[in-house]
């Protein structure tokens, strides 16, 4: 699960807008797309003689304190999202001085939870929401819920949600099968990758649309392409036959995407320093020389430059 809390974490810090999304998907908040987002400490130790636990996300934004856990395979998350939230209440509380006060000569204690979901990468959870019946002494029962996301989902759903973020880690609900791959017959191995295959490229498709309508920009979508790239190179790990097969089927389509979006960002800063050296009447020589390309890219520039000057 390590490698998929470094990926997770990689692609939340690099794009925080796609996080923004995602929790305004999820808890139905109206946070605006570049809202600050403060990444608060997820070592969560209430004394020194219990362990310590670790959140997997932990942030706030615009006074809205958030906790999401990432869950590789399913399982019962119920007690450890009540344990996690009720043990940052009680470490803010202490923090905070005398977690008591007086109401009508009685004691009473403020118990605020963050808001919490769980994202689970791999499984089939069918569950919108994980419950939690707390049952009082006096015979009433109180009922927690929090939402649980699947990234198992199509790649259509989860853009339509504008959960973007989670397209790369859609195919890693193949991971309980990748990491058995091993002890598959050859047929198998040759539908699990063509799974992998079929799951690359319908991200891709889906990216690219994304882009060409103006949803993502370029750094998104290249960051998604990377994580794609890095998630299916982790799961083919587990099978050298499996990788050879999915090699076969043809990388270019999926890197095509990538490497045209980074082209395209160095054209545009090019275009911008030839631009400004032509209005400063250089030479194709000396453009050339200043900005470390040939002079036949540097007159493809100026003619970029002219065609649109025209238009």
């Amino acid at each position: 699960m390590a490698f998929y809390d470094k990926e997770i974490k990689r692609v939340c810090e690099s794009c925080p807008r796609l996080l923004i999304l995602l929790i305004n998907s999820v808890f139905s908040k109206h946070h605006a797309e570049d809202a600050e987002i403060v990444f608060l400490d997820k070592e969560q130790t209430i004394d020194a003689n219990e362990n310590t636990t670790y959140m997997d996300m932990f942030l706030e934004i615009e006074n809205c304190k958030y906790h999401i856990e990432y869950q590789l395979l399913e399982g019962n998350m119920a007690i450890r999202m009540v344990e996690y939230g009720m043990r940052e209440t009680i470490r803010g509380l202490r923090q905070n001085g005398d977690i008591s006060r007086v109401a009508d000569d009685k004691y009473e204690i403020e118990i605020v939870m963050p808001l919490q979901a769980v994202v689970f990468l791999a499984g089939a959870n069918k569950e919108d929401k994980i419950r939690v019946n707390l049952h009082l002494p006096d015979g009433n029962t109180v009922t927690y819920e929090l939402p649980c996301i699947s990234a198992s989902k199509t790649v259509s759903e989860l853009s339509r949600k504008k959960m973007y973020l989670l397209i790369p880690f859609q195919q890693v609900q193949l991971y309980s099968r990748m990491i058995r791959a091993s002890q598959y017959a050859e047929k198998t191995k040759m539908k699990l990758a063509k799974a992998l295959y079929n799951f690359r490229i319908n991200a891709k498709t889906e990216l690219d649309n994304l882009y060409k309508n103006d949803i993502l920009n370029a750094k998104e979508v290249e960051l998604l392409v990377t994580s794609l790239h890095n998630i299916e190179d982790n799961l083919l790990n587990s099978d050298d036959l499996i990788r050879e097969k999915v090699t076969e089927m043809g990388d270019e389509d999926y890197v095509a995407l990538s490497d045209r979006l980074i082209q395209q960002g160095v054209d545009n800063t090019l275009i911008m320093l030839v631009t400004k050296k032509i209005q400063k009447g250089k030479t194709v020589s000396q453009i050339a020389d200043e900005c470390e390309i040939t002079e036949a890219e540097v007159e493809r520039y100026m003619k970029q430059i002219n065609n649109a000057s025209i238009n």
